[in-house]
């Protein structure tokens, strides 16, 4: 994966985009009429977001049909994008709030399944399946996003978004961990584990059915609001691959990661704030009633609106 050849197919994606349009920024929850944006960034008085979503497991449709509910319900204007190569400080500015709905790979020339492709070691994230991944995000995008926070403004990682820490130092520090790996969909329990935090206030322990997703959190643990744990003692073995462990494309025998995972945090980032919910990988799971009063409450709060 030289730098050239990189290089090349980023701008043919462009062009392709450019050609569809398909994945141009496009204003969904409310009608146009009331999604109108004044010179102080904000709609009819309404701060503004922008969701960057899809990837090659994630539908980006799905995730609108479930964002939209969401910030229907707020009455608060979102905007879409699905092109990844243009977020940049410029995209984010007239932005209060992002959100982020995608993990760190995309496949130029195609993805190369193998046909036993298994989960665990050689699962989800293990080698073969991800032969022909790239990795899309550079940090001069992390860093926008980075300053984007520390300027006061709000940033909501979602599901599998936590996977791009792997591939950028700058977005891991502002959203605060990484993704390891995940087990196939299957039913948890997620319990709240700091219940004075306005996110979780009114929050009741909910159960879902989802992708149980495994990470680490960096910075104070009193900010981890979320366990995730299954109930039937199943566990999860996997290959790790944490960049402070050796690198993004770190290998090594299956490490078994326990009945329980951190499934969301909250913290300050310099002027702003920022919150992740590993939650998220079907309509079902993201329109769970406890789930979707406790991403009301995220919003609000890296609004400043608590």
């Amino acid at each position: 994966m030289g730098n050239a050849n990189r290089i090349s197919r980023r701008r043919l994606l462009r062009n392709a985009a450019a050609i569809a349009a398909a994945g141009t920024v496009e204003s969904g929850a409310l009608p146009a009429s009331q999604a109108l944006a004044s010179s102080s960034g904000k709609s009819n008085g309404r701060p503004r977001t922008l969701a960057l979503i899809g990837d090659y497991a994630h539908n980006c449709d799905a995730i609108r049909v479930s964002l939209d509910r969401l910030f229907k319900e707020l009455a608060f204007p979102i905007d879409y994008t699905t092109n990844y190569y243009d977020l940049s400080k410029s995209l984010l500015e007239p932005y209060q709030l992002f959100v982020c709905c995608r993990d760190n790979y995309i496949f130029p020339n195609g993805r190369n399944l193998p046909a036993n492709r298994s989960q665990g070691a050689a699962g989800a994230f293990g080698g073969g399946a991800f032969a022909n991944a790239e990795y899309w995000i550079t940090e001069e995008q992390g860093q926008a996003v980075k300053d984007f926070v520390t300027a006061g403004n709000g940033f909501y990682s979602l599901h599998s978004n936590a996977f791009v820490s792997r591939s950028s130092k700058n977005y891991r520090d502002v959203q605060g961990g990484v993704g390891l790996n995940h087990p196939p969909l299957r039913p948890f329990k997620v319990r709240i584990v700091n219940k004075e935090h306005p996110v979780t206030q009114g929050i009741e322990d909910f159960m879902v059915t989802d992708e149980q997703h495994y990470t680490i959190y960096d910075k104070d643990p009193k900010n981890i609001l979320l366990h995730s744990e299954n109930l039937d003692g199943l566990t999860f073995e996997a290959v790790l691959r944490d960049p402070k462990e050796g690198g993004p494309e770190a290998s090594g025998p299956p490490q078994n990661l326990g009945t329980t995972s951190i499934s969301g945090w909250a913290h300050e980032y310099g002027q702003g704030r920022v919150v992740f919910t590993a939650i998220g990988h079907t309509i079902h799971a993201m329109w769970q009633p406890e789930y979707l009063k406790l991403q009301k409450n995220a919003v609000r709060w890296l609004l400043k609106m608590a």
